[in-house]
């Protein structure tokens, strides 16, 4: 009876039940009557774990509310955990295993690290089942290696350019890397070395922690970094390893302002979850972070999770109800699965039960794994995937999520959490608004102004070790010597140049930086690649820096920074000189170069020419038959160099082309003089070897100075023999192998040569300067001294201190701009006349010109005849050139214009002067004339080529005709004055000057002037 009772009780509530939920109850009810689709998830069993399994319950709840899965099938997924320390990576294979043979799994999500994932996805990729990743980002993984391995977080290569930005944002040239010792810690140092080069920087050191390290072995590594002169820090490590690390660096006291720190992903994602001791103890740390951009599915998910994930932390340890960005990917993960399965064309899922290896005898449970048939397709869907996620747009590209956003985060300790402060892409860094420039920071020690600087300045506990070379000759570089302890050191006082210029750039900088000098392997200072050894010592870090007079070269590039040099430098050849003998047979000839010489005689021919030219129409002194007047210009044109020509010359336009031509050849005459003169005098001295190219030819020895790199730079550069080439190590040896022949020149450095010059004479530079890069201060690569240091050198080069120091040592002998005499060096070239060769030949030019201007217009306006205007263009230039030979005759009809004049004038008294004619029609002429007045006056007249008429006062006037005045003569007044009577030859005109050469060459033609008293 109580049995019935109470099945009646039962079937009436379960009546009640399913009628106020009959709804929900029958979904959930053909929920599991769907076909379900397996996924494998896999957790490590730890709190990170919890949060990320809440996300994917989620995200299938959501997939299969949506029920479009192909045949209405629904996600079904299988969760495993391994180990909650995340070392056990055999737990994470078996559970592999597990869900593979079990459940036939299509697809795995997880596990959570990266050692972890190292095992599975080799299962996966021999039964080709897609492995989704949500958490790890070691780059070493990837789909090239492993083609069934998808990732949604950014791969830590993409991180490292990130890091690289923001370190060489803030100038910064040297890092630590502290990263957990580990494979994910491990991973991402190769792809940060070759960021941080990319940007010119570099990891000076690196400190792997271990995973289970103890708070003594956390010290004594912290230990090590705090002795490093670098204060920059890049520490790549889980929280839990982290937390141990960061406490201590605390208590160390390296979270001061003069320390930086940046902080990879692994920490930065999970700053919403640490506790406030840790977040206090990152004071002003720098991070990056994937960024999620904020959005209505992304604050609904966050709605919903909290209290799912409170409800199953119940009964567990209780922390913060906080999530990470791995929750947001966990959920993508299980949505990117869906997107695939609905394009997938068959929900029918088929798995081989035959052994992946058949070879293999031993049949274990690695060697039976079934193998999905559809894994390539569903890989390839997956491959395809493009939709926007609670992470953001999520698109696939070989495995990896396309575009890449990073934000940058500054820790601001406790209490105050942390804030964004600007973003990285593959474009560069931009501030939160997207800007140019990252927002202010704070910095360990609470500063927002002072950047730190990335370095630690020696102090005295800890000096900059600075290598110095040991020299025996050439003592005002570097000079050492030995204490009375015996043991060799650099003096206080007098140490040499490049000590007290390099003490002046330290003291020139804005902070101290104590030092020590250390004398380099004395033994060895005589040996060849002594400057190269002390180098590279420097490379090695065995010493801080290195000073001295070295060379800046590429090669030495390589290994170390050099400063801006303080001394410039170049390779030069000195050779011993000797007397000239000046007495020889062409000595005539050295006041000029051959270049000058032959210029000289050109002109002279070409100034003769032009002359001849316009000259040769109108002078008969310039006509005749070719060879004579081949003859006559050059006679004429190098006869200007005495001023002894003779010939007349007519044109005005030869006379002013003869004006500046004569001005030049007095110039010339002058120069060559005053030379040739000096030449004879004075004492001249010449090297015996010119140039390098004789001295190879010859094959004598060479010398350098030993230690140097001179050496290999004659070898390699120049050609020189190696068996040739001979090493010394002071002015006094250079001058005595000079001198007795032991080499024929001796190559070294400018500033070494000019010592040398400056105490030993007989010897000069000869040929070309091999220019180097000067001399410089040598620090390890990557110094953070090297740009305070270039800066300094040059103000101090700038300032009096460099002079005063050159002076001090080496008496201003550094600066040679000569080195003694030159072979040529006291030859006129064209370099000083070219001015002058210039105007003359311009004047002549422009002479020639205007005449051959005058002739063409002539020609073609009065001569040409009409009717041959259309003769051919050869019949008309020989006509020209015929037209250009021909003497210009005079005018006729102003002749006959004379004449007639002449017979109209009207008879004149005679006042008794006798007038002689020389001619015999001037006699003609003048016995027709009337007799005139005799006053005592005699007037003779002649030619004008001849004499002129001169007129004797005290006679009677006389002439051609009697009281008229002759042409072409000169009259004599009372006081024996004698007057210019005859017509002035227009020369600039040739047809005036053919009539008044007409009118001259008649004697009896004169013009009477009326009134005239004469």
């Amino acid at each position: 009876m109580a049995v019935s009772i109470l099945k009646f009780f039962v079937s009436q509530l379960l009546l009640c039940l399913l009628n106020f939920y009959g709804e929900d109850v029958r979904k959930a009810v053909a929920a599991e009557v769907r076909s379900p689709i397996n996924i494998g998830v896999i957790l490590d069993n730890d709190w990170y774990g919890r949060v990320a399994k809440v996300a994917f319950e989620l995200a299938a709840e959501d997939v299969n509310k949506e029920n479009n899965l192909p045949n209405s099938s629904r996600l079904q997924l299988h969760f495993r955990f391994s180990e909650s320390d995340g070392q056990n990576a055999v737990m994470a294979a078996f559970a592999a295993v597990d869900l593979l043979k079990k459940h036939e799994v299509v697809a795995i999500i997880g596990p959570q690290t990266s050692q972890e994932a190292g095992f599975v996805i080799d299962l996966c990729t021999a039964s080709k089942v897609p492995m989704i990743s949500f958490s790890v980002t070691d780059p070493l993984l990837s789909s090239h290696r492993y083609p069934y391995f998808i990732r949604l977080p950014h791969s830590d290569a993409v991180q490292a350019d990130a890091i690289a930005a923001l370190v060489e944002y803030y100038g910064w040239r040297k890092l630590v890397a502290v990263y957990a010792d580990n494979d994910y810690g491990t991973g991402m140092l190769p792809f940060l070395t070759n960021s941080l080069s990319n940007v010119g920087c570099e990891i000076a050191y690196r400190s792997a922690i271990p995973a289970n390290a103890s708070r003594n072995a956390t010290r004594a590594k912290l230990s090590e970094l705090k002795e490093m002169q670098t204060r920059v820090f890049v520490v790549h490590m889980t929280p839990d390893v982290g937390a141990l690390f960061f406490s201590e660096a605390e208590k160390m006291g390296m979270m001061s302002s003069e320390y930086a720190w940046i902080i990879t992903e692994g920490l930065s994602a999970l700053l919403d979850v640490m506790s406030e001791s840790s977040i206090a103890s990152m004071e002003g740390f720098l991070g990056t972070r994937s960024y999620i951009p904020k959005s209505t599915q992304l604050l609904d998910f966050d709605r919903r999770w909290k209290p799912r994930f409170n409800i199953a932390e119940n009964s567990l340890e209780r922390k913060p109800a906080k999530l990470n960005i791995y929750a947001y990917y966990a959920y993508d993960a299980v949505s990117m699965i869906a997107q695939a399965l609905k394009r997938f064309d068959n929900a029918q899922f088929i798995f081989s039960q035959s052994p992946i290896n058949p070879n293999d005898s031993f049949n274990s449970q690695l060697s039976n794994l079934p193998v999905f048939k559809q894994g390539e397709q569903l890989l390839q869907l997956l491959g395809n995937t493009n939709f926007s996620g609670l992470s953001g747009p999520l698109e696939i590209s070989e495995g990896e999520v396309r575009g890449t956003t990073y934000e940058i985060l500054n820790v601001l300790g406790k209490g105050k959490g942390y804030r964004r402060i600007g973003y990285w892409t593959s474009n560069g860094i931009s501030n939160s608004s997207w800007g140019s420039e990252i927002e202010n920071v704070t910095w360990p020690g609470g500063s927002t102004t002072k950047i730190p600087r990335g370095w630690a300045t020696p102090t005295k506990n800890k000096p900059l070790r600075i290598a110095v070379p040991i020299r025996d000759g050439f003592l005002g570089f570097v000079v050492t010597e030995k204490n009375a302890s015996g043991v060799l050191v650099v003096p206080e006082e007098n140490p040499g140049f490049v000590i007290e210029i390099f003490r002046a750039v330290l003291k020139n900088l804005s902070y101290n930086v104590s030092h020590e000098f250390i004398p380099y392997n004395q033994n060895e200072s005589q040996l060849p690649g002594y400057y190269d050894d002390l180098i590279q010592q420097v490379s090695l870090s065995k010493f801080d820096a290195a000073v001295g007079d070295f060379t800046i070269l590429a090669n030495r590039s390589m290994y170390v920074d050099f400063t801006q040099p303080y001394f410039e430098s170049g390779l030069v050849m000195v050779v011993p000189i000797k007397a000239a003998n000046p007495s020889n047979a062409w000595t005539f000839l050295k006041p000029f170069t051959a270049a000058m010489w032959c210029t000289t005689g050109a002109f002279f021919v070409f100034t003769g020419l032009v002359v001849w030219l316009l000259e040769h129409k109108v002078n008969d002194t310039f006509r005749g038959k070719p060879k004579e007047q081949v003859t006559t210009f050059l006679w004429f044109s190098f006869s200007t160099l005495f001023f002894s020509q003779r010939e007349k010359v007519v044109s005005s336009l030869a006379r002013g082309v003869i004006i500046i031509w004569l001005f030049v050849v007095l110039i010339l005459q002058s120069s060559y003089t005053a030379n040739l003169t000096a030449i004879l005098t004075a004492q001249q001295m010449q090297p015996t070897i010119q140039d390098v190219e004789s001295l190879k030819s010859s094959g004598q020895p060479v010398g350098y100075q030993t230690g140097s790199f001179v050496g290999e730079y004659l070898v390699e550069h120049l050609g020189i023999d190696r068996n040739n080439l001979h090493g010394y190590s002071s002015p006094q040896e250079y001058a005595n192998a000079l001198s007795n022949g032991s080499v024929a020149a001796i190559f070294d450095e400018i500033p070494y040569i000019c010592i040398f010059l400056s105490q030993k004479i007989g010897f000069t530079i000869v040929g070309e300067t091999y220019r180097t890069g000067g001399l410089g201060f040598a620090f390890p690569k990557g110094s953070p001294l090297v740009s305070d240091m270039s800066t300094s050198v040059l103000e101090v080069a700038e300032g009096p201190e460099n002079q005063k120091l050159r002076a001090k040592y080496f008496n201003n002998s550094t600066d040679c701009s000569n080195g003694g005499p030159q072979e040529n060096s006291n030859r006129l070239s064209m370099e000083s006349f070219w001015g002058l060769f210039l105007i003359t030949g311009s004047a002549s030019a422009m002479g020639l010109l205007i005449y051959l201007g005058r002739l063409i217009y002539t020609y073609i306006h009065h001569r040409l005849p009409q009717e041959q205007q259309h003769f051919p263009t050869t019949s008309r230039l020989k006509s020209f050139l015929i037209y250009m030979d021909e003497k210009m005759e005079p005018d006729n009809s102003k002749e006959i214009t004379s004449r007639e004049s002449h017979e109209n004038l009207p008879d004149a008294p005679n006042f008794g002067t006798s007038i002689s004619n020389p001619p015999e029609t001037s006699r003609e002429s003048d016995e027709n004339l009337p007799d005139a007045p005799n006053f005592g006056t005699s007037i003779s007249t002649s030619p004008a080529w001849e004499s002129p008429l001169s007129v004797t006062t005290g006679g009677r006037i006389g002439g051609g005709g009697g009281g008229y005045e002759g042409t072409g003569g000169e009259i004599e007044g009372e006081d024996g004055v004698t007057t210019d009577g005859g017509p002035t030859e227009e020369d600039d005109d040739y047809e005036d000057s053919s009539t008044s050469s007409a009118l001259s060459s008649r004697s009896s033609s004169f013009l009477w002037l009326p009134g005239s008293t004469s």
